[in-house]
């Protein structure tokens, strides 16, 4: 008697009709849409035509990935419902559910703002940034040349010791032209510089050379690092690699130090 009466104090919401406007998906992924939808139940009171536009969202990037690297910018998902019964504790009702795919839009031009006053002029320029980003202007707008244009930056000021350096992008659209702009607010930090070096379990010879690549008062670059990994791999303990290298960084003085640990690590404990 107790779950009856629950059952009616929470009315269910039960979705019987759903009706897919705008989707680009394939036939087979709408029907497979639809099924799901259908087989939910949410509560009357409760948010679920939200959770029913997120359920939309997730289905539609599953069912096409590449949508913004082919250029569709702007999707959203927006859904309408109206009753059409009602029965103890139970709403049963039509949803409709409109699909803005978005419209194919083409790189206008990126631009990059140095977002703090320098004293001096900047690490890299903008024409130095355009070139790590691997999208053309006036090309169709592809997220996975963005972003690795994005990890090209990062990557370079890190090379430079800028291990502070972010950048914050703004993406205009310009829903006449079909084009979108990006703005990037570039944010350099200090330059950071290697402080004490500490090796442990290291061959004599080779902690000479690793100490020749990270010398106190050298920008704190990790390239060098990766190099001496790389190169000297053959001699290294088996495991060694540079993601085991402990930085400690200063931000007051800008200055890192590092931790080398080539020490054999203990044998796991045999079970038998």
């Amino acid at each position: 008697m107790a779950l009856a009466q629950s059952s009616i104090d929470r009315p269910k919401v039960v979705i019987d009709a759903v009706e897919l406007k705008g989707t680009l998906l394939p036939e087979a992924a709408q029907e497979r849409l639809v099924t799901s939808l259908k087989q939910h139940e949410y509560e009357e009171d409760s948010d679920w035509v939200k959770d029913l536009e997120i359920t939309v969202a997730d289905a539609e990037s599953e069912g096409w990935p590449d949508r913004e690297n082919q250029g569709y910018l702007g999707f959203s998902v927006s859904a309408e419902w109206k009753p059409l019964r009602r029965e103890q504790g139970m709403l049963h009702v039509l949803v409709t559910v409109c699909v803005n795919e978005g419209q194919q839009k083409r790189l206008d031009k990126i631009e990059f703002r140095y977002v703090k006053e320098q004293s001096v002029p900047p690490v890299f320029n903008s024409n130095d940034l355009r070139e790590l980003i691997p999208l053309e202007d006036g090309e169709i707008y592809n997220r996975d040349k963005y972003w690795a244009g994005l990890s090209a930056m990062k990557r370079a000021y890190s090379d430079r010791g800028f291990i502070d350096f972010n950048v914050m992008p703004t993406m205009e659209l310009d829903q006449v032209n079909q084009t979108v702009s990006l703005v990037m607010d570039v944010n350099e930090g200090p330059q950071y510089r290697w402080g004490n070096v500490r090796v442990i379990g290291l061959d004599p010879n080779l902690e000479t050379i690793l100490r020749s690549k990270v010398t106190a008062g050298s920008p704190a670059s990790p390239k060098p690092i990766r190099d001496f990994y790389q190169e000297y791999k053959s001699l290294l303990p088996v495991g060694a690699s540079p993601e085991s290298v402990k930085w400690q960084s200063d931000a007051k003085r800008a200055i890192v130090d590092l931790t080398f640990d080539f020490s054999t690590p203990p044998s796991p404990p045999v079970h038998e």
